[in-house]
């Protein structure tokens, strides 16, 4: 037991005498809890997996471990749904998004938020603990104050980019489905029924695998409508549904309504060119500002400074 005892010591001596922090610091009691808890954690986790290898359990296979994997997510993300996502306005956006994207690699806008969330607090984690690395090795650590922020910022900028590219790219694939629909639509003359549907939209890329079933229309053509407009979620379907009840009810006006459902499409469009265009000029003028920028980085390099030195004496080294 002494022989322990004096081991556990002589590690938090070396730890001190390595890092140069002093007796106390909150550094050397985290560095040492470490050091004693990693090995005796190893030792333990060996024994349960020795353990629990040896007993007779079925095989689960790799689908059945992500489908499980899955269902944790998803039910962590309810709860987070419930409790905190619903408070922010721009969760209703990001919904938006990820159902036009047509939920990349199958997951939720809940799911994926906490796929963000998780993949921040990782990247969190990894640079803690590079710093204490770089405290146990080197005398005069840097706190990484920048970096801190920065890969957590950038793991969920890039998850963020990617859902909005493959929306974008989806909605614009459904923009053009729906104006060779609506050019469909004008050419049908007797069709004012669910045949009107099915050979408007099917043509298309997208918008054919979304058609009404023909029981469904034909039971409550208002519902199956309302139901084909939200499971696309844009502002297109909705007007296609609008167009295609008010067809209906007045087929002697089709003409004049399918005329303003396109001109509304085609409006869309432009404003969406003048997103691109807006989006083109800002990128433009952030060149042409590169040095101004740069000057701006240099006034605030002797902040940054500051705060790192700050904070670097408030945890103790």
């Amino acid at each position: 037991m002494d022989t322990i005892v004096d081991f556990i010591s002589n590690v938090i001596l070396a730890f001190k005498m390595v890092s140069g922090t002093e007796t106390g610091s909150i550094l050397t009691w985290i560095g040492s809890i470490l050091i004693i808890a990693l090995p005796l954690g190893i030792f333990i986790l060996s024994i349960v997996y020795l353990f629990t290898s040896r007993l007779d359990k079925p095989q689960v296979t790799r689908q059945q471990q992500i489908e499980t994997l899955r269902k944790r997510v998803d039910r962590i993300g309810t709860q987070f749904e419930k409790r905190a996502l619903r408070k922010f306005k721009h969760y209703s956006q990001f919904e938006k998004t990820v159902k036009l994207a047509d939920h990349p690699w199958g997951l939720s806008a809940k799911e994926w938020v906490v796929v963000m969330t998780s993949t921040a607090l990782l990247m969190l984690l990894l640079v803690i603990l590079q710093f204490l690395f770089d405290l146990m090795v080197s005398k005069a650590p840097s706190f990484p104050l920048f970096s801190l922020f920065f890969w957590p910022g950038v793991s969920v900028f890039i998850m963020r980019s990617y859902i909005k590219s493959k929306a974008k790219k989806r909605g614009k694939i459904i923009q053009y489905d729906f104006m060779r629909a609506f050019n469909r639509l004008g050419d049908l003359e007797k069709e004012t029924s669910h045949r009107m549907i099915e050979i408007s939209l099917a043509g298309t890329r997208i918008l054919k695998h979304y058609t009404p079933r023909i029981d469904v229309f034909k039971n409550n053509p208002k519902e199956a409508m309302e139901k084909f407009a939200d499971d696309i979620g844009t502002d297109e379907a909705t007007l296609f549904k609008n167009t295609v009840l008010y067809i209906m009810n007045n087929p002697q006006n089709k003409s004049a309504q399918i005329i303003r459902a396109e001109m509304g499409i085609q409006k869309a469009r432009a404003a969406d060119e003048q997103k691109d265009l807006k989006v083109l000029d800002t990128g433009f003028n952030l060149l042409l500002f590169g040095p101004f920028i740069v000057n701006v980085g240099m006034l605030i390099l002797p902040w940054y400074q500051f705060f790192k030195q700050q904070i670097g004496k408030l945890i103790g080294y």
